[in-house]
């Protein structure tokens, strides 16, 4: 009985973890703009734990333009501080001046970010004001070198269960 009890157990865990939680997809009109890859969250599956790290990346494509600003929008439970890394998909870290208002996180790149490059971001020391249940939507808006606008690029989905 107990032997049955720590294989479901551990049939269930192994089931948690693979299954996919977050849902960024890019549609064919944005594969010409920056699109977001995957948002995680670390430790996964946490849901009582206080300060966790989401880690968001972002395509991109050739065909676009240089990146030089993107503003990340975080949910109304969510409170993002300052310890934020940004790096290349070879590793390498990308200079960033990184302001904060309210829920919006601004990182205005020193040097425009080149068409064909993943972003990751690290958002280190995110805190949870409650314990979180339901989605979590991050709006990302970029500007693109030689344009002023702010142009909507997704939302990316983050499921706490």
């Amino acid at each position: 009985m107990k032997r049955t009890l720590i294989s479901a157990a551990a049939v269930t865990l192994m089931l948690t973890v693979s299954v996919s939680s977050t849902y960024a997809h890019p549609t064919t009109e944005s594969l010409n703009s920056p699109h977001v890859i995957s948002l995680n969250e670390s430790p996964q599956g946490i849901r009582h734990l206080r300060v966790v790290r989401h880690t968001l990346r972002l395509e991109i494509p050739q065909q676009c333009k240089a990146l030089s600003q993107l503003t990340i929008e975080a949910p109304s439970h969510i409170t993002v501080r300052d310890n934020i890394d940004v790096s290349d998909q070879s590793g390498k870290k990308i200079n960033a001046n990184i302001s904060i208002n309210d829920k919006k996180v601004i990182l205005a790149f020193t040097e425009p970010v080149a068409p064909n490059t993943v972003l990751t971001i690290a958002m280190n020391s995110v805190k949870k004001s409650t314990v979180t249940t339901g989605d979590k939507l991050y709006k990302i808006s970029a500007r693109l070198e030689g344009n002023n606008a702010e142009l909507p690029i997704g939302i990316a989905q983050l499921r706490s269960y």
